[in-house]
């Protein structure tokens, strides 16, 4: 795994659910008050360990560039509506990881000022209370954790 957040970042989870672009959206004006930078994080699961009469197994790199796509594009999208609202635009550097979300998002959001996830990501069911991710932020997250509502 890589190193942690840079001290005083504003790290977000990002997983391309609305829910989501709603925190990065918040952590970019979080970010523009403080003065730091953002660190959008996103977590994908590894490849399943499975076979099919073709021998098919996922390729992790696919699904890595895929996440880093998607990252991406979310960061732009929110970029772009920021300033067609002459909002600031933050510095976004974004980091795709393999895991679970997370041990992923608490792992590389260690050293940030803040972390900021959605009320509800991509998980199956869904909820009107936080979701896991959040949930297991609030808890245990050595920063402060906002939850956004999108």
């Amino acid at each position: 795994m890589s190193e942690p957040a840079a001290g005083g970042e504003v790290a977000v989870g990002v997983d391309g659910s609305e829910g989501s672009r709603a925190a990065l959206d918040y952590a970019m004006d979080e970010a523009a008050r403080r003065g730091v930078g953002v660190h959008a994080i996103t977590a994908y699961a590894g490849p399943d360990v499975w076979s099919t009469a073709e021998g098919l197994v996922p390729d992790a790199r696919v699904l890595h560039d895929a996440a880093q796509r998607e990252a991406t594009a979310a960061v732009q999208e929110v970029s772009a509506v920021r300033r067609e609202r002459g909002r600031p635009v933050p510095e976004v550097r974004t980091e795709v990881a393999m895991g679970p979300a997370s041990t992923v998002l608490l792992h590389h959001a260690r050293g940030a000022s803040v972390l900021v996830v959605g009320h509800r990501g991509r998980g199956g069911l869904a909820s009107r209370f936080i979701g896991s991710v959040g949930l297991s932020a609030v808890i245990h997250a050595d920063c402060t954790v906002v939850v956004v509502r999108d």
